[in-house]
């Protein structure tokens, strides 16, 4: 791969300028650190998704060098890995988003930190660049891809800890860690990551489409807000693990079911809603399709087997149709009905609390103000 430092270089700055102007990115060190580090060093074929268009352009550095250096310092993240049903399963996140986390970390030379989620190494030579190699630990599930990272980031003078294994379970060998970020999606907070990290430590992690930051307290327990809109993919245990596609979910929900009707709340759309319904209900697979009959919406919970599909009548209620155990629709709009009898409360107002057995407490403004108990 050859690329011209030169345009490298001015392209960077533009970056950093951009995500300045934009209100992500503060902090001089961090500013540096996206100067002073090619995005390109660790990506060279990749895919960027236009989801106005739902468009995908391939790219490929090894190829052509313009056009994709130009794409590599986009504000938008690079798909580098895809499942065989074409999902992505690593990428090089959207430099805002990785800008605004590593803010919200708030570390400091000194610190230990843990990532999960290795992914190209990218944000891991970040994370050198500010801390030291020997400060950094990064784990992934996929041999392939750390080994790559670590020839990467070599190949850029950085050599962090890098391990094969399940982010789920942390990384006990090194700690205590000040820090913890996951740089991937996760159902629940896994309460072996409190045992990781020291007391007043902090705990930065994707829920559903938000970012919660957890301070960890003496007696173990984890608790913080919910502090921004994100989505990343999700971790995957087993690198075998193959996402639903959407037209898997679609399928699923139009088998034969169980026929009901029921409200069809206004504000289901609302981004709120939709952000407190991955949170609370985080196995729901959601597809919305939409047809010259109207919308559909699709739910599906591949942990509990059970499914639904929804479609607005001429009356303004849903005609719902559900198989298995529970019925996924009825979730969404008892979440709705809360969300707007409570005021329409921004997603940035609520917080977690984790228990070392696991238990997880959504609250509001405060943490003695509970929501309720998340479940499992």
């Amino acid at each position: 791969m050859t690329t011209t430092t030169t345009d490298s270089a001015a392209l960077r700055s533009q970056l950093v300028d951009r995500l300045v102007a934009e209100g992500f990115l503060h902090e001089p060190r961090w500013q540096q650190a996206f100067l002073d580090i090619p995005r390109e060093a660790f990506v060279d074929k990749f895919t960027v998704h236009d989801p106005a268009t739902g468009r995908h352009t391939h790219y490929d550095l090894n190829v052509d060098t313009a056009t994709p250096l130009a794409a590599v310092y986009d504000n938008v993240s690079l798909l580098t890995q895809l499942d065989e049903g074409g999902t992505a399963t690593s990428s090089s996140t959207t430099p805002s988003l990785m800008a605004l986390m590593l803010e919200r970390l708030d570390v400091h030379p000194g610190h230990r930190v843990l990532e999960i989620g290795t992914g190209t190494g990218y944000n891991a030579a970040l994370l050198c660049h500010e801390l030291g190699d020997h400060s950094v630990t990064s784990i992934d599930i996929d041999p392939s891809l750390v080994e790559q990272a670590r020839t990467r980031l070599a190949e850029v003078g950085y050599g962090p800890r890098l391990v094969v294994g399940d982010g789920a379970l942390g990384e006990p060998s090194a700690t205590p860690y000040d820090r913890i970020i996951a740089t991937c999606g996760l159902p629940r907070v896994p309460a072996t990551w409190l045992d990781q990290v020291r007391p007043g430590g902090i705990i930065l992690v994707n829920l559903g489409f938000a970012l919660a930051r957890l301070t960890v307290s003496d007696d173990g327990t984890a608790s913080g807000r919910f502090t921004d809109y994100a989505a990343f993919m999700r971790l995957r245990t087993d690198i075998n693990d193959t996402a639903p596609t959407v037209r898997d979910i679609i399928e699923t929900a139009n088998q034969d079911g169980t026929a009901s009707r029921s409200l069809w709340p206004a504000v289901l759309e609302e981004r709120p809603v939709q952000c407190l319904h991955a949170i609370v209900h985080p196995h729901v697979r959601r597809v919305v399709v939409h047809g010259d009959d109207g919308d559909m919406y699709a739910l599906v919970d591949p942990v509990s087997s059970s499914w639904a599909r929804a479609r607005l009548d001429d009356s303004g209620n849903a005609v719902v149709v559900h198989g298995g155990p529970r019925n996924p629709w009825t979730g969404l709009v008892e979440l709705a009905d809360w969300w707007d009898n409570a005021g329409h409360p921004e997603p940035t107002r609520f917080g977690l609390t984790v228990s070392l057995d696991g238990q997880h407490v959504l609250w509001l403004d405060h943490a003695d103000a509970t929501v309720m108990t998340l479940p499992t």
